[in-house]
C-alpha cells in the first residue's frame, strides 16, 4: 500500500553564475505532494552574481530575483520539507546538486530512469527518458512548450503524476529487490559540497 503522506516531487530551475554562465544555481524550487498540491513555489536568489539567467530554459527573469529568498533561507526550507520523506523527480541530480546535498541520503523515485514508466510508455532506450516525452506518451499531456521557459511547479507535478501510474508496482519491486531503474542515479556524479 501507498502512504501519501511519505511521497513529495521536487524540481528545481536553475540560473549560469560565474564568468561564462556555467556554474549553476539554485533560484526556483517547486516542491507538490502526492496529490499534486503545491507545498513549496518561491523564487531564491543563488549565492554569486548571476551571469545568463537561462530564460529560454529556466523560465527565470531579472525581476524575479527582486523578492527571491536568499540562498541559505530557501536551501534550510527546502531540506526542512523533503526530510524523511520519499523524493520524486525527474533525474533530479542537478537539483541536489544545486541544494548541495548528497542525494544518496534520500530515498529517490527518479521517473526519468523507472523502466516500468518507459515500458509503459514504449520508449525504446535503455536511456533516461525526457519528462516531455513520457508526458506525451502516458499522459496526453504536452508540457515544457512554453515560450517562457519551463515551470518548475509543471514539471514537479507531472513527475509525481508519472510516478502514481505505477506507485504500487514501484513500491512492491523495490521490497522484493527487484530494479526498477534502467541506469543507477549515482553515475557520474560529482562529489556534493
Amino acid at each position: 500500500m501507498i502512504d501519501p503522506s511519505k511521497y513529495v516531487a521536487i524540481d528545481c530551475e536553475m540560473v549560469g553564475l560565474g564568468p561564462n554562465g556555467f556554474e549553476s544555481g539554485l533560484a526556483r524550487c517547486s516542491i507538490v505532494d502526492y496529490s499534486g498540491t503545491v507545498i513549496y513555489d518561491k523564487f531564491i536568489k543563488p549565492d554569486g552574481k548571476i551571469t545568463d539567467f537561462r530564460t529560454p530554459v529556466s523560465g527565470i527573469r531579472p525581476l524575479d530575483m527582486d523578492t527571491a529568498l536568499p540562498y541559505p533561507v530557501a536551501r534550510e526550507e527546502i531540506l526542512k520539507i523533503i526530510q524523511g520523506k520519499i523524493i520524486v523527480g525527474h533525474d533530479p541530480r542537478s537539483d541536489f546538486r544545486v541544494l548541495k546535498t548528497d542525494i544518496s541520503n534520500y530515498a529517490i523515485r527518479d521517473t526519468s530512469s523507472c523502466k516500468l514508466l518507459i515500458m509503459k510508455a514504449r520508449l525504446k532506450t535503455d536511456r533516461r527518458a525526457s519528462l516531455k516525452s513520457l508526458c506525451q506518451n502516458l499522459l496526453g499531456k504536452r508540457i515544457q512548450d512554453s515560450h517562457k521557459g519551463h515551470s518548475s511547479v509543471e514539471d514537479a507535478s507531472a513527475a509525481m503524476e508519472l510516478f502514481k501510474l505505477v506507485d504500487i508496482m514501484w513500491e512492491m519491486h523495490l521490497r522484493e529487490g527487484r530494479k526498477v531503474e534502467i541506469v543507477n542515479r549515482f553515475e557520474n556524479r560529482n562529489r556534493y559540497q
